[in-house]
């Protein structure tokens, strides 16, 4: 008989995990909104770019122990020990050679790839690699742990610390840049702090698998295909801001961070269940008819509300730039609007790609992040002269557009799932999922 679909549990969790994203995301709103307003576009932008060289560090250095950790924990197939132990002496090696590339763009090339700022933001914006590196893997414990209420009090430390060291910023009216670079990376100290302090009582629980002294082999195999596609999603997350910032300046780039970042906030419904469903499907490794069945129901109901918030976002953006960022800001409502029909279809390649990573086959899911990296580039560099943020928006959401069709393809070839029952709600889904909630 297969397993239970577990809808109530994954509905549960998924809800308390998205509410969290939610008041995380609305934190780091204020956040960005405090920025953009007191220190003006240009800087907004600055700021931004400086937080990019930690983060394309993490990016390409953590080769995939995190989704590894993720996946062989939740499988039960290392024991949580096991996985700090070695995941620490990966941490400790990237550390040092993350450091050193770091310091090396920083010395030959900050003037040509990151036009405009400082090198003294680059060089404290590199300290926060190591800390946001291994905040990063000790939040995939908790993932693999299924522990999420844990996970998202992690992901509530962070903004909720900046904001307070930002708003002490604000009361001594100092508005120095450098300081809202310090202001981040106390937040990440004190979320990796609590996470670590959190993490000590599962380390000392000796039987939660069995302890393999090759799991760092393990890992890497694993851990590399999902890097690969980890790393080409995160260029093609980043191209646009980087690529704006290059043909049209930090002032660009600050009013069109403003459009991204407020659009993905439609992705937090998608990330909330990725985050519960990956250790979900790998826990159903042997039970393929319950994951054809658990998985296309997920990803056309995600991609359905998600929709609906578009909707939403689409008729309120204007006035609410407008009063929330002031009008120096209006430039990013072209370019918000044609991001969303990217953003919209990208919340079910989310859903889809998380199946494929619980099958063993990340490498699919690197293949599609290869071909819309190509797309990204390219038409960026086509469309951004031409038409400035907005070509830089169209640009974008063809890529996730390109990456949705990519993993419909590969997830319904690999399964034999039809393609509508990934894409459109049905008729009797109401009544079916009433149903599977009372049976669970």
């Amino acid at each position: 008989m297969s397993k239970k679909l577990g809808l109530r549990s994954l509905l549960k969790s998924s809800t308390g995990t998205f509410f969290r994203q939610l008041l995380a995301g609305v934190l780091q709103l204020v956040v960005v909104v405090i920025i953009a307003r007191e220190y003006g576009p240009e800087s907004n932008g600055i700021y931004t770019m400086a937080l990019l060289l930690p983060s394309v560090l993490v990016t390409f250095l953590n080769l995939g122990i995190s989704p590894a950790n993720a996946y062989f924990i939740s499988a039960g197939k290392i024991a949580v020990n096991t996985a700090w132990n070695t995941t620490i002496n990966f941490f400790l090696i990237f550390s040092i050679v993350g450091l050193c590339l770091g310091a090396a763009i920083i010395w030959w090339f900050s003037k040509i790839w990151f036009v405009g700022i400082s090198p003294l933001f680059l060089w404290f914006s590199l300290l926060l690699f190591p800390v946001s590196l291994l905040l990063s893997f000790v939040t995939s414990l908790f993932q693999g742990l299924q522990e999420f209420r844990v996970f998202n009090l992690i992901l509530l430390v962070q903004p909720i610390t900046t904001l307070i060291v930002i708003g002490c910023l604000q009361l001594l009216e100092n508005e120095e840049i450098l300081w809202l670079l310090v202001a981040c990376f106390i937040g990440n100290i004190v979320a990796l702090v609590i996470a670590i302090y959190f993490l000590k009582p599962f380390l000392l629980d000796l039987n939660s698998a069995e302890i393999k002294n090759d799991y760092g082999a393990a890992a890497i195999k694993y851990g590399y295909k999902a890097h690969l596609s980890n790393t080409l999603a995160f260029i093609n997350y980043k191209a646009d801001i980087f690529l704006v910032n290059f043909f049209v300046g930090p002032v660009g780039a600050g009013i069109y961070v403003i459009a991204v970042q407020i659009v993905e906030r439609l992705w937090m419904i998608s990330q909330a269940v990725s985050t519960v469903l990956l250790p979900r499907l790998s826990e159903l490794s042997d039970d393929e008819t319950t994951r054809k069945l658990l998985t296309p129901i997920v990803s056309r109901w995600v991609v359905f509300v998600t929709f609906i918030c578009a909707l939403l976002m689409s008729v309120l953006i204007s006035p609410f730039i407008a009063y929330i960022f002031g009008n120096d800001y209006l430039g990013s409502v072209i370019p918000l609007l044609v991001l969303l029909p990217g953003v919209v279809v990208f919340s079910s390649a989310r859903i889809l790609a998380n199946d494929l990573a619980a099958r063993g086959k990340p490498e699919l899911n690197m293949y599609a992040s290869a071909l819309s990296l190509v797309v990204n580039i390219s038409a960026n560099i086509m469309f951004i002269p031409k038409y400035g943020l907005t070509g830089a928006a169209i640009a974008t959401s063809l890529c996730y557009v390109s990456t949705y069709v990519y993993i419909v393809y590969m997830y319904c070839r690999l399964t034999d799932v039809a393609v509508k029952e990934v894409m459109f709600i049905q008729v009797p889904d109401m009544i079916k999922i009433k149903t599977l909630l009372t049976r669970n």
